[in-house]
């Protein structure tokens, strides 16, 4: 050590007994400091896991009064549509908070399906019966289900069916879009426009959806093939000076009853590829020249061109299987 200025040697000494009871002072202390540590950690985490169970606790009944409030406003809407007194509406709501439980869909989107029900004009009695077949497809179909309900109540009222034919027409659906390069959404889009002109016109609802399943993503998308088989059926309703020349040419009937005195679209257009196969032949006119004065429009000549040529068979298959889906 420096003392002074000058380095001097110094010797300390303890007794072991007075170095051991310094060193377990030293102990005890150091431990209580950790004990004090420990104790304060546990202390902070407890308080976060409290905190944290606090939050999703009022998260979870921010989201339950959420939900609940969009469930009461959807209820209302339909109720508008309904026009049920409050036990009535208070009946309807439990019915269908009690599909919520059997079918994964929210109950405020189950509330706006059934608007889509009552406003497509299915009686009173098919309401839920008719709601839950087609919450059902939907979800299965990934399709919202409004546009399932709409589909399903166009082609009921176009071909007369009954209410209660729902699911089968939905199972039908279903497996169109899985025969087809398609899907149960872009059939509840494409449907209605054709629906009616074949409905009218003596082709099936089956025979539709083969020609769905048939040539979706050969002569085009879901939509483009709903065109094309609406631009065949004008064909045959708003028949031009041209179409009709040619057709008295062949000594054929060309118009709108043609499809149902054949028996359906698949017949009357096997019938008249054939008549056309042999008047090329006789007269040495292209089929292709004769099909565009029949047909006119391009679309309607590539899905007559598919369903004449090397797709006769699938179609054929596809509509097998239309008819004999679930249900039928």
């Amino acid at each position: 050590m420096s003392v002074d200025g000058k380095e001097q040697l110094v010797t300390a000494t303890t007794s072991v007994a007075d170095l051991r009871h310094a060193m377990e002072r030293a102990k005890g202390s150091a431990g209580q400091l950790r004990d004090t540590l420990l104790t304060y950690t546990q202390t902070v985490q407890t308080m976060q896991n409290v905190t944290n169970a606090v939050s999703q606790l009022t998260n979870t009944l921010n989201s339950a009064t959420e939900e609940s409030r969009t469930f009461g406003a959807a209820m209302k809407a339909a109720n508008t549509m309904a026009g049920k007194d409050a036990e009535g509406f208070a009946k309807l709501k439990d019915q269908v908070a009690e599909l919520s439980e059997t079918i994964p869909m929210a109950r405020d989107q189950l509330a706006n399906g059934l608007y889509q029900v009552i406003s497509n004009g299915v009686p009173e009695d098919n309401w839920i019966s008719y709601l839950q077949p087609s919450a059902r497809s939907a979800v299965g179909g990934i399709a919202d289900v409004g546009e399932v309900v709409k589909v399903t109540s166009t082609i009921i009222k176009n071909y007369g069916l009954e209410w209660d034919a729902a699911q089968d027409i939905q199972d039908k659906i279903q497996l169109t879009a899985k025969n087809g390069v398609t899907s149960f959404e872009q059939l509840a889009a494409a449907l209605p426009s054709v629906t009616g002109q074949a409905a009218q016109l003596g082709v099936s609802f089956t025979e539709m959806l083969a020609v769905m399943s048939t040539l979706t993503g050969v002569t085009g998308n879901t939509s483009e093939v709903a065109t094309q088989l609406s631009s065949v059926l004008t064909a045959l309703t708003k028949e031009s000076a041209k179409s009709q020349k040619m057709a008295e040419a062949m000594g054929i009937s060309f118009n709108a009853a043609s499809i149902k005195a054949a028996g359906g679209l698949r017949n009357y257009l096997q019938e008249l590829d054939k008549t056309v196969t042999a008047y090329a032949a006789k007269t040495g006119e292209l089929k292709e020249s004769i099909y565009s004065k029949l047909f006119g429009r391009a679309e309607a000549l590539r899905q007559n061109n598919a369903l004449t040529g090397n797709l006769v068979a699938k179609f054929d298959e596809k509509h097998k299987d239309s008819r004999n889906s679930a249900g039928q």
